[in-house]
């Protein structure tokens, strides 16, 4: 077959040929096995059309039921995780909120920490669209006071414990295990001007949800930086002294929870 690229290039211009012959082919396979697929499915009996019937129901059903018990447990929704009556009580919210879920994602913020506020817009955006997993932010304003009754008790126990150090900080919770934190803004390319498709693409590559289809592409600080990750920018370093050395979930520490220690 002479494409008309000449003598010496005729070799090329049979293998083009071939490669869209078989292109053609096997788009041609693809859509006859999907008429086939769709002929036994007319020629099958009542019988088996009730059986798919019935299981595409119970599949339904019970994503329901799912879906009915994540809206019980508080997902859905970006909510302030609060102590109760004594400050203590905001570390068991925590801890409980771990166990009911299996995966969250917690965001350790300060009102007065700007930076804050982008993770802020972005999870609030997040939350209605993904209620597999559940989205908290937690205060920790005030961790000094630590008086009987102190409303910082509880949130410091937590940022000594987790290894909370950086404002503001992601903590991935997995299956009650801490399995990943994210310091400030260096894994979205190290700016604030993020948006929560972005986010989602970091936090479901940490498993910490299930990505949407238009979560799945790569974001633009990736393709612009060449999938490399810049440096922390507007980050705040917690200013608290805790009196012993810490240990984050990077080393291994604290991979179960007890709320009874």
């Amino acid at each position: 077959m002479d494409l008309g690229f000449g003598n010496s290039n005729q070799v090329l211009g049979n293998q083009a040929s071939a490669s869209i012959l078989a292109t053609a082919r096997a788009q041609e396979a693809a859509i006859s096995s999907e008429i086939s697929k769709y002929d036994a499915l007319l020629d099958s009996n009542d019988g088996e059309l009730e059986k798919l019937r019935e299981k595409r129901l119970a599949a339904m059903k019970n994503a329901s039921e799912q879906r009915r018990r994540w809206i019980e447990n508080g997902h859905g929704t970006y909510d302030e995780l609060r102590s109760g009556q004594h400050g203590g009580d905001i570390a068991k919210s925590f801890f409980d909120a771990a166990k009911k879920s299996s995966r969250l994602v917690v965001h350790f913020h300060r009102p007065t920490t700007r930076s804050c506020d982008a993770f802020h817009r972005a999870l609030s955006e997040l939350a209605p669209k993904h209620p597999e997993t559940r989205f908290l932010k937690l205060n920790v304003e005030g961790c000094d006071d630590v008086r009987e009754g102190g409303s910082g008790a509880g949130a410091k126990f937590l940022v000594e414990r987790l290894g909370v150090v950086v404002m503001p900080t992601l903590l991935i919770v997995k299956d009650q295990k801490v399995t990943h934190e994210l310091r400030g803004f260096d894994e979205l390319g190290g700016r604030e001007e993020f948006s929560s498709r972005d986010l989602a693409f970091v936090l479901g590559g940490h498993g910490a949800l299930t990505r949407r289809e238009e979560e799945e592409s790569a974001p633009s600080f990736m393709e612009e930086s060449g999938g490399s990750r810049g440096g922390m920018l507007g980050v705040n370093s917690l200013r608290m002294q805790f009196g012993g050395g810490s240990r984050g979930p990077r080393s291994g520490g604290y991979d179960d929870f007890d709320d009874d220690e």
